[in-house]
């Protein structure tokens, strides 16, 4: 995948994560909890009792995540504001979360659950350059890297697991680029 039109910028602060739904937090905050209580009482107990319900909770959060990055992606290609190198990126970038919302919704389906999709609006905030989108984009990016990092090793069933993985890896090297293009260091 080129990447050399992608300009890195001087100095660009480290925005917040911003908008993730109930679900997420409750989810996240879970995992968190269960780190805490490991960390104090050094019992390796899994908080989420690695269950079916749990990996549905999980797979159900993460596919939030890929439909909500799949329409940001389409918003900073509908933009217009994107050079021709950093809009293939993008298309790239969002052809790798159709993926991984249809492997979900695949499993989702085959665990008898249908899928939801995307919502009707994602508050995106203001977008009104190149550096914007590319902020957004890296911003939901890293809020996947965590979300995927944070609830992996909740996951019980190992094909699940194997898959989550390998999104992780895909969330992990758009984040690596879109930090390149905005000059934040990736480490």
């Amino acid at each position: 995948m080129e990447t050399s039109n992608l300009k890195p910028s001087a100095v660009v602060p480290v925005l917040e994560e911003k908008n993730f739904r109930r679900e997420w937090l409750r989810l996240a905050g879970t995992a968190s909890a269960g780190a805490i209580l490991f960390w104090l009482t050094g019992n390796s107990k899994k908080l989420f009792a690695q269950s079916v319900d749990g990996d549905l909770a999980i797979l159900t959060a993460a596919l939030y995540l890929e439909n909500e990055a799949i329409t940001a992606y389409q918003a900073g290609a509908e933009s217009n504001l994107l050079s021709p190198g950093v809009l293939k990126v993008a298309v790239a970038f969002q052809s790798d979360h159709k993926y991984h919302r249809d492997g979900i919704s695949g499993v989702l389906k085959s665990l008898g659950v249908e899928p939801t999709g995307p919502e009707k609006k994602y508050d995106f905030g203001s977008l009104h350059s190149e550096k914007d989108i590319l902020r957004l984009a890296r911003d939901r990016e890293n809020g996947a890297v965590q979300a995927y990092g944070t609830l992996a090793s909740n996951i019980m069933n190992k094909g699940v697991l194997n898959f989550s993985a390998n999104v992780l890896a895909d969330e992990v090297r758009h984040r690596t680029v879109l930090n390149a293009a905005l000059g934040i260091p990736n480490y």
